[in-house]
């Protein structure tokens, strides 16, 4: 096992005994060796590994976000296949691209679902990302690809579901100890960056834990490979997690669990287009606060399978608060009074949320039955405080209710074959705010519903496939979004609000895949495994804003048809000694009503293909881990069409190279500290990925130091 493992008892120890004793879990043999497909998912239903998942899954632990030393959660997530990120290096600035959905010059939110310890996280502006938080308050993420995820998340989950889980006391205490502390101090070269993270754990009895954790992050801008410096990037972060667990009854039956987690940056002399970089809309200081808060009860009575109730209270707000604002230089035919009207304001996402799901259990000789169902109730307030009234259906305000019932069933016969199914609906009311032009509210539902089966062909080869249907329901910008009626001298002229116009999106996607283990492949105690599916994704209605429409048309219109296709594949290798992963994306997509025009939600959107491998070894002698990633991007074209003209963009191929060395004794008088040295892009190449604006650059060579102890 990995030698920086040993000071977290949850990961290797606790998938070790779930998989000794979960049922699902029948493929793989408990060996002390396993590769991260075997670890187990947690948010797909009943408990598995996720080789054994009928769907695309990669699980991410703790031990995977250490070893990148990340300054964003998606420098972690872009590892794992299907997932991009888009949008610049600053922390404000990015969002998600899951199999060719997702990012552009908003986050485009809608159609991927990011929970925190299962708050959805929600936030859609104008030229800004999407999730702010700091990797190191997480000690797991799972990312599940593809639409068949609606049915337990919410309809509308086109491209996949991003599930963050933050760290407890568990993680920093070995058993019987009442106290613990966890202090991590890191230096980045590039940005001259420093953090410092210090976590509190206690547990005074079996009933109760909690945890305290605070993190400073504060860095001066990055640098391109080239040298020169990228916007944006100069940030101070103050982070706050505070999470408690009380169990209590006769067989501790009973459980509740409440986290407050608080994120807050501020960066001054920053441009408001933290997207693409472009410098026309001006600058700002901006504060971007994120807090995320609930109250978990959990009733689980070990002599009652049917029951295992959770009933969690939510509350969720991002906010973007804009200090001062300058334009320097309006874009052609505005002014700055009338940039000032547009995007001087201060934009939130406030919103409430109630889930109650239970799941029972009926097991057999030779069957095992899950089934789960739950409602989820949530109110989410779009805010948008302007400097001024004018133009107040720009980003507009609005209030979005919404009622979804949910049923999954898990049926496993022979501890072979597993027939999974589930089926949505959601219940959605839009009411747009005060200063839109209209007061008509939208109602409409939404549908999911999937078919999801695996077959275990013996202990190495198991096939799987699935098909799922689901629709996402239009979000408030969407509805209720017009451009101005005057923004500069000669642009006159207002668009029609698209409230009552739309179409829900449908997505109607295929999946089909094999999987493969093998222990004590070369040695006793080895294990390789492989996972790969191709799917297709036929999408109906895709919304998309009507950019090449005249004055008076609607803002956002319906697209009949389009596809994306692609083959995503996880491989590793685990030994005492050496291990290894591979990830590879391929993708391809279409827009089939207008295979001739530009569909910047399609097209525009599609990565270029990627190759990740990694490689590692570990000196038990030394206690050192050593490691190195190569990220492969394949060069790609796209067109862009901006102000009536088309523009072809080329994105070269790259290869870039990231090491790390880690040293964490097991025994005496260092045995609670490891040091981490990493090198990220150790070429120093000056280079963007593919949906990357051209303005873009990724940070260039940075040495990353951290030493964390636990006491």
């Amino acid at each position: 096992m990995r030698i920086l493992q040993s000071k977290r008892p949850m990961l290797r120890a606790s998938v070790a005994m779930s998989l000794a004793l979960s049922v699902p879990a029948f493929a793989q043999e408990t060996t002390e060796t396993f590769t991260p497909l075997g670890r187990i998912v947690l948010g797909a239903g009943a408990e598995k590994v996720a080789i054994d998942a009928p769907q695309s899954i990669s699980v991410l632990e703790e031990e995977d976000i250490a070893e990148v030393q990340p300054g964003t959660i998606g420098d972690v997530l872009e590892r794992s296949p299907g997932v991009s990120t888009v949008g610049s290096e600053s922390r404000f600035g990015e969002s998600f691209n899951i199999r060719g959905i997702g990012g552009g010059t908003s986050a485009d939110e809608p159609r991927i679902v990011t929970v925190i310890d299962g708050v959805r996280k929600y936030y859609e502006s104008y030229r800004q990302g999407s999730l702010f938080t700091d990797p190191e308050f997480f000690k797991r993420v799972e990312i599940l690809r593809g639409p068949g995820s609606s049915t337990l998340y919410g309809a509308g989950a086109l491209a996949g579901v991003i599930s963050l889980e933050t760290k407890d006391a568990s993680d920093f205490l070995e058993p019987g100890d009442p106290f613990g502390v966890d202090q991590k101090l890191e230096y980045r070269s590039n940005g001259d960056g420093v953090e410092t993270a210090t976590f509190l754990a206690f547990a005074p009895d079996q009933r109760f834990d909690g945890l305290i954790g605070f993190i400073y992050d504060d860095s001066d801008f990055l640098e391109s490979g080239d040298g020169d410096e990228i916007p944006g990037t100069r940030i101070t972060e103050y982070n706050t997690l505070i999470k408690g667990t009380f169990s209590f009854g006769e067989a501790m039956e009973h459980e509740i669990e409440a986290a407050f987690i608080r994120y807050q940056g501020e960066a001054d002399d920053q441009l408001l287009d933290v997207i693409d970089l472009g410098t026309s809309f001006g600058q700002v200081d901006r504060e971007v606060i994120d807090t995320t808060a609930y109250v978990r009860y959990n009733f689980a009575p070990v002599d009652r399978d049917l029951i295992d109730l959770t009933v969690q209270l939510s509350y969720g707000k991002s906010e973007n608060n804009i200090t001062d604002f300058r334009v320097p230089s309006p874009p052609p035919g505005f002014t700055e009074d009338s940039v000032r009207a547009l995007f001087d304001a201060d934009y939130a996402y406030e919103g409430t949320g109630l889930r109650v799901e239970n799941t029972s259990q009926i097991l057999g000789n030779r069957f095992a039955n899950y089934l789960t169902v739950g409602t989820d109730i949530s109110t989410q307030d779009r805010i948008s405080t302007r400097a001024t009234a004018a133009n107040a259906e720009f980003q507009p305000e609005g209030v979005t209710d919404i009622f979804g019932l949910f049923a999954q069933n898990e049926f496993i016969w022979d501890e072979r074959f597993t027939v999974l199914t589930g089926t949505r609906i959601d219940f959605q009311e839009t009411t747009p705010g005060d200063l839109v032009a209209t007061d008509e509210k939208v109602e409409d539902e939404g549908i999911s519903a999937t078919l999801a089966l695996h077959y275990q062909i013996n202990d190495q080869f198991a096939l799987f496939g699935s098909t799922s249907y689901t629709e996402r329901l239009p979000v408030v910008d969407e509805l209720y979004d017009a451009r101005p009626v005057s923004l500069g001298p000669g642009v006159t002229g207002a668009d029609q609000i698209s409230a009552g116009s739309l179409e829900n999106e449908e997505s109607r996607n295929v999946e089909l895949g094999f999987s493969y283990s093998q222990d004590a492949v070369f040695q006793t105690n080895d294990q390789i495994a492989l996972k790969t599916v191709i799917f297709r994704n036929n999408l109906e209605n895709l919304i998309a804003r009507n950019d090449e429409g005249v004055a008076g048309d609607p803002v956002f219109i319906n697209i009949d048809k389009a596809n994306i296709q692609g083959l995503e594949l996880e491989a590793a290798y685990e030994s005492d000694r050496l291990f290894g992963s591979l990830a590879y994306t391929f993708l391809e997509g279409e827009n089939e009503s207008d295979p001739d025009g530009i569909n910047p939600e399609l097209e525009n959107r599609i990565p270029a293909n990627t190759i990740v491998l990694s490689l590692g070894t570990r000196i038990p002698a030394a206690d050192l881990e050593l490691g190195w990633t190569g990220t492969h991007y394949e060069s790609k074209s796209r067109e862009v069409s901006f102000a009536g003209a088309v523009q072809e963009v080329d994105t070269p191929s790259n290869l870039i190279h990231d090491v790390y060395a880690a040293w964490a004794p097991d025994e005496g008088q260092f045995a609670d500290i490891t040091v981490r040295l990493g090198v990220s892009n150790v070429a120093d190449e000056d280079y963007r990925t593919h949906l990357q604006d051209p303005a873009v650059r990724r940070a260039g060579r940075s040495i990353n130091l951290s030493v964390s102890r636990t006491f």
